[in-house]
């Protein structure tokens, strides 16, 4: 019978520690790869946005969650939709059938892996905004990786970046200006997709 070298099982241990952090680095790289990295992503207009967008929403943040998904933290989250403006199932009335999940790659999970990304979007319960997001799985949904969303202030939309969201003097969707109200810009939006024949 084989006996085990002394220190053996640590440095098998070691090794499979080893193999593992390199198997989630490439995971990450790879979930990662369609924005290049977490903080390098193409520019893009509030109107090319909406066109790349499956989802387009203004909904309040009803639920954030952090799991634990086959070992890599993921943060859920929830929205009341208010105003399904694309991609949202509606009812008869125009109402939103269901809430809105996304997932958003990070987060802490309780007593399980942690995982930071550099820029992307946190959202707290209560807070109201408007998302033009992917239907699919990304390391994050919203288009642009976190352009295409803005929060609902007093002062009007405003992106993670602080730029509010305003109206051309044609009436198209423009970053920075002095911003527009929620109403105006989804009266915007509502004649855009309708114009391309993108409605839900």
């Amino acid at each position: 019978m084989r006996r085990a070298l002394p220190g053996t099982g640590r440095l098998r241990a070691r090794a499979r520690t080893s193999v593992f952090t390199a198997l989630v680095v490439l995971a990450v790289g790879a979930l990662l790869a369609p924005n290049a990295s977490a903080t390098t992503y193409l520019q893009l207009t509030p109107e090319a946005m909406l066109t790349k967008a499956s989802l387009v929403f203004v909904g309040t943040v009803a639920e954030v969650r952090a799991q634990n998904d086959n070992g890599t933290p993921w943060t859920h989250v929830s929205f009341t939709v208010d105003d399904p403006l694309k991609g949202v199932p509606v009812d008869a009335q125009g109402h939103a059938t269901k809430p809105v999940e996304l997932a958003f790659l990070g987060g802490s999970v309780p007593g399980g892996p942690a995982l930071t990304v550099s820029g992307m979007p946190q959202f707290k319960t209560g807070e109201k905004v408007l998302v033009f997001a992917y239907d699919q799985a990304y390391a994050s949904p919203i288009v642009g990786f976190r352009q295409g969303l803005w929060r609902v202030t007093p002062a009007g939309l405003r992106d993670e970046d602080g730029q509010l969201l305003s109206l051309s003097d044609k009436g198209g969707l423009v970053s920075g200006g002095t911003g527009a109200s929620l109403d105006a810009i989804v009266a915007a939006i509502q004649k855009a997709l309708a114009g391309s024949g993108g409605t839900s």
